[in-house]
């Protein structure tokens, strides 16, 4: 089975590098003593968003189990997912929050972004943990310098628009919904839904709706409270489109500049931190987060599971024939097998 990025991608990135003066991913680097580190961190959350808290709990195990000093840079001070992805390829960022983004990044990734693939946060959870993503997260370090210490599903895209309510799928066509400017994915599965898939920054967002450069967007329940989104839209539809997934990523060639101790501290601290933000996600998705959208006048409405199938089929549609020509066919059936014997074994 090969994992394989596109040469356009593979050029462009080696350009970049070149003109940072990196000339390989796996280049050997001087040890580094724990006594004279200090990690700067950016996420692009608020302080109090999900994945915020995580890595707050990820520096407080670090900073208590080691002379390695943390410092966090919270809501996009270091730049989006895209500019930190960027950095953490290059070596600027040791280690930085990580997203949907790397899906742009590296082609492999996209299997685990299908649309309408998994089936709740536990499975999606179990398949962040299984034997096929670690061969994805080995080759991706090898390929891209990055490498995923930790993943935390933080819930499903959803539908929030301010034009209409989404009860089947008839009611998307037209509807101008922001995609990630990297995912060409996104783009074939709102396009495959019949909606204008309109490319949009992190930080633009709540702007682009409020003027009417978007409708809405998918995202979780959790994103659209933290980032207010509820006060410019107020349809939501509860389709659980996209699993969406916060990494703690780590630069390849700093990793294998650790000694085994600093490497121990640093994947257990993001586990816990990983483990605390799915705790938290959870919540505010399904409890938190719904009461919030309630209270501030949003119309949230369940879509029926036969209409649910209808938007499954529609998206996949168009998204499968096109992610077959970018990555090995026999590496999308293995994730599609692998989502499959979790469901049976959590018996969904």
């Amino acid at each position: 089975m090969t994992m394989k990025t596109t040469d356009a991608g593979r050029s462009s990135l080696r350009a970049t590098l070149t003109a940072f003066g990196v000339s390989g991913f796996m280049a050997v680097a001087a040890p580094v003593t724990a006594a004279e580190m200090t990690l700067q961190i950016g996420t692009i959350e608020s302080p109090t968003g999900a994945n915020s808290l995580g890595w707050q709990a990820f520096e407080q195990y670090v900073e208590a189990s080691s002379d390695i000093d943390i410092e966090l840079l919270h809501s996009g001070q270091l730049g989006d997912t895209e500019k930190l992805l960027e950095g953490t390829m290059l070596g600027i960022n040791k280690m930085a929050q990580g997203d949907e983004t790397l899906t742009g990044a590296y082609a492999p990734m996209m299997t685990w972004f299908t649309p309408y693939l998994f089936a709740d946060e536990l499975v999606m959870k179990e398949f962040f943990a299984s034997d096929t993503f670690g061969e994805l997260n080995d080759a991706m370090a090898g390929e891209l310098g990055v490498r995923v210490l930790a993943a935390s599903p933080y819930g499903f895209y959803n539908f929030i628009n301010k034009t209409r309510p989404i009860e089947k799928l008839e009611d998307l066509d037209g509807l101008k919904l922001r995609t990630l400017p990297s995912s060409q994915l996104t783009i074939k599965a709102w396009e495959g839904l019949g909606a204008a898939a309109t490319p949009v920054s992190w930080g633009e967002i709540y702007t682009s709706i409020k003027t009417g450069v978007i409708d809405g967007l998918g995202h979780t329940i959790g994103i659209m409270v933290d980032q207010k989104y509820f006060e410019v839209a107020k349809n939501v539809t509860l389709d659980n489109s996209i699993g969406v997934v916060n990494f703690y990523l780590v630069n390849e060639n700093f990793w294998q500049s650790l000694d085994a101790e600093q490497q121990a501290v640093l994947k257990r601290g993001a586990q816990i931190g990983a483990a605390a933000e799915f705790g938290i996600a959870s919540y505010r998705n399904r409890v938190e987060g719904l009461a919030t959208l309630a209270e501030n006048g949003v119309d949230v409405r369940p879509i029926a599971t036969a209409e649910r199938e209808r938007l499954r089929e529609a998206a996949q549609a168009n998204v499968l024939p096109w992610m077959r020509e970018k990555i090995d066919p026999a590496l999308i059936e293995k994730v599609f097998a692998e989502v499959a014997a979790i469901e049976a074994r959590l018996g969904r």
